[in-house]
């Protein structure tokens, strides 16, 4: 199941409105209730599957993986990856409007087949393929780890490259002005995580791994 199989159950005029940014029409024409809708059934569901997922997790963890399933990056890639830009009704298109988009359809697919839209959400956004690891906070454990031995860890920008909608980034992380990582990412704070990881993976540091979990939520 995909976004597009839910744009195809959808009646007009629904189907036109979930398709309609509000920069293009009256704001009862558009988008925008929907993606209020859309936004609210997406965090409900992904963070019930968040949940069953991570059994040992606490409230923290889970909020973060939550957020990392439902940024809006993933949404607009997912989006993309559907060509929703192609058939998109806006004065622009760029990531912020194709995320929108995808939660209003969401929205307006449970509004016609509630089974439908969360059976799509379970397949899209899968907390089994989330990389936990990726979303600890490298910068705050190697501070911590530095700190015991009184020293102090600093980051620099070595580079920019990409188009503006998907910058890419690389960090360093230096420790008395010597190098001990460099990181790459989509934006500073990513690449500065990754810094930090590498990092602390010199430095011996590895994360627990996490036994799998089988999963069932019901619809």
């Amino acid at each position: 199941m995909s976004i597009k199989d839910l744009i195809a159950i959808l009646p007009e005029p629904l189907r036109q409105r979930s398709l309609t940014h509000p920069s293009v029409a009256d704001p009862y024409d558009s988008n925008g209730r929907l993606e209020f809708l859309g936004d609210a059934i997406l965090n409900t569901r992904v963070a019930e599957l968040v949940f069953h997922s991570y059994p040992e997790l606490l409230e923290g963890d889970l909020t973060r993986i939550r957020a990392h399933l439902v940024r809006k990056t993933f949404l607009a890639t997912v989006g993309r990856s559907e060509g929703l830009e192609e058939i998109i009704e806006s004065s622009v298109i760029n990531d912020s409007v194709i995320a929108d988009t995808v939660e209003a359809i969401l929205g307006a697919a449970y509004l016609i087949d509630r089974d439908l839209a969360c059976r799509t959400i379970d397949e899209i956004f899968n907390p089994a393929e989330v990389d936990t690891d990726e979303l600890r906070d490298w910068k705050t454990l190697l501070q911590e780890t530095l700190q015991a031995d009184g020293l102090r860890p600093t980051y620099h920008v070595l580079s920019k490259q990409g188009p503006p909608h998907r910058p890419s980034f690389v960090s360093e992380v230096s420790v008395e002005g010597r190098n001990v990582g460099t990181g790459e990412g989509h934006s500073i704070k990513e690449s500065e995580q990754a810094a930090a990881r590498t990092a602390l993976e010199i430095l011996g540091i590895r994360p627990v791994p996490r036994s799998a979990v089988e999963v069932h939520v019901g619809a």
